[in-house]
């Protein structure tokens, strides 16, 4: 899944989901964003940028100098009956100011 979001006729953000088959992987400077445990892609993360739970969701991750997010719905990391918590469902791209807040762009 691919989905765009624009505001005023301006991209604001590209997000791409978990891809439904094998053949299909998403990779960040050699990361595969879907198919690494979450704990693993933010621990691989931290070691090119600054990678920080999100407030809203600390299941999920944001890298603002990035401009990525890191989407699961519930941390899985320690419910091993749960594994989609373990991995992100969704990752998305942003356009600069994205997470400045709206009184902010």
């Amino acid at each position: 899944m691919i989905s765009i979001g624009c505001v005023r006729d301006q991209l604001e953000a590209v997000e791409l989901g978990r891809p439904s088959g094998p053949s299909d992987v998403v990779f960040f400077r050699g990361i595969d964003v879907f198919g690494v445990r979450a704990r693993e892609v933010v621990t691989r993360m931290s070691d090119l940028t600054a990678i920080v739970a999100d407030d809203e969701n600390p299941a999920s991750f944001v890298a603002p100098d990035l401009l990525l997010s890191f989407w699961r719905p519930f941390d899985g990391d320690d419910q091993p009956d749960d594994e989609q918590g373990y991995y992100f469902n969704s990752v998305l791209l942003a356009r600069p100011g994205y997470y400045d807040g709206p009184n902010e762009v």
